[in-house]
């Protein structure tokens, strides 16, 4: 697969498509972010895989509606048991606050709540954990595990740096870029 924006072009070896977990590492600016991007069809790219299903991106810097508490904003796209894995990342007590009142690892655990649950065949996550502690960043990794198990066929797609998601899944395939 090669994606070409303006003069500059990445090429991306053959993408493992089978269910569970693909950890994407590499040096920054090596194109693991677009990568992720073009599986979720906001990126063009020649010879892109079909990934069957609907796919749930995570962004490295989600943006949020700064008006809307952030119960309102994961009712608006997530599935029913988004407030059950709030509770599980230590957040459901916050569901009823805005953006600004949350730190940036509060708001990440919601990011990932709300990719978990739309429904989606594949997550597309980048940093899942990058901002949380070590606590958080271990029952971040406990409910992807869990999410796996609920979707046999389902596939994670994870782009990080963070070691202790590498060590804490050092038994799953990995991509370097």
């Amino acid at each position: 697969m090669i994606v070409t924006f303006e003069e500059h072009s990445i090429s991306y070896p053959s993408l493992d498509l089978s269910s569970g977990l693909l950890l994407i590492t590499g040096a920054s600016g090596t194109g693991k972010t677009t990568l992720l991007r073009v599986l979720h069809g906001a990126q063009e790219a020649q010879n892109k895989p079909d990934l069957e299903g609907v796919t749930a991106l995570m962004p490295q810097h989600p943006q949020w509606i700064e008006y809307a508490t952030m119960k309102e904003q994961l009712s608006m796209t997530a599935g029913d048991g988004f407030e059950r894995d709030a509770v599980a990342l230590g957040i459901g007590p916050l569901l009823h606050r805005f953006p600004h009142q949350l730190s940036i690892g509060q708001l990440q655990r919601f990011a990932l709540v709300l990719a978990m649950n739309q429904g989606a065949s594949t997550l597309l996550l980048d940093e899942p954990t990058s901002a949380l502690d070590d606590d958080w960043a271990e029952k971040a990794c406990e409910l992807l595990d869990q999410w796996l198990s609920a979707n046999p066929q389902g596939r994670i797609y994870a782009v990080t740096h963070d070691q202790r998601m590498k060590d804490r899944f050092n038994h799953v395939n990995t991509l370097a870029l």
